[in-house]
């Protein structure tokens, strides 16, 4: 029979490896915890970098860029297929989606008091939409639909179509000796109409040529009412 002394060296051993392996099992849990946070962080930093690419804002705008080989001529204006996802790009415009954000505007363009016509596949390109800005007709309704709310401008519109727009020229036309170059939106005239905003069911009238010569509203075509 051990002895009490033999009895209190044996309790002794066994208390301390029960705490030899409470401090190990301690130790795992806080590599554990570690790793566990490592990951977590990421995971975040992928999701935000996979958020970035899907909304194609991997950085700031630089419209300079994307007004680069924008036509100047006196139309008709083809969209131009050339470039549109370098200017896409370049204007910070976010990815293309129509089950997020999908709303209509519809744009008339006058030019010496003709109607020049919106072409179809605007930011369309072999069939597929690379731009949430674009176009399935040639009546002029804008599609704006994009994986996020957002405030569409006329001139990022008339980018991705690949005609220059700015507050005194359309294309090859200059406002000056008696010419205007004017924008309407809901046939109010706007002071910057590359800055008009697009909304839901907005009309909008760019016209050139001589004052009063082109209309300043329309009737809305039921294609554009709808989202």
């Amino acid at each position: 029979m051990a002895s009490r002394k033999e009895e209190k060296e044996r309790l002794r051993r066994e208390r301390e490896e029960r705490e030899r392996q409470e401090r190990e099992a301690a130790q795992r849990r806080a590599r554990v915890t570690r790793i566990g946070g490592a990951l977590a962080v990421l995971l975040a930093v992928g999701a935000i970098i996979a958020i970035v690419a899907l909304t194609g804002r991997g950085g700031d705008a630089d419209p300079a860029a994307a007004a680069e080989g924008l036509q100047e001529t006196q139309g008709p204006w083809q969209p131009l297929v050339e470039g549109l996802t370098d200017r896409e790009n370049a204007l910070g415009l976010p990815a293309p989606s129509d089950t997020i954000y999908h709303v209509h505007a519809q744009l008339k363009v006058f030019v010496n008091g003709k109607e020049q016509k919106v072409p179809n596949n605007i930011g369309i390109e072999n069939g597929q939409v690379k731009s949430s800005l674009h176009t399935h007709d040639e009546k002029g309704v804008l599609h704006m639909e994009a994986v996020e709310v957002y405030p569409f401008e006329l001139g990022q519109f008339m980018t991705i179509w690949g005609v220059k727009f700015t507050n005194t020229q359309l294309g090859a036309f200059r406002a000056g000796n008696g010419l205007v170059l004017e924008t309407y939106l809901n046939g109010k005239k706007v002071p910057n109409g590359p800055k008009v905003k697009m909304k839901q069911s907005d009309r909008v009238v760019i016209g050139f040529g001589k004052p009063n010569s082109f209309p300043k509203d329309f009737k809305l075509d039921p294609a554009a009412a709808g989202s």
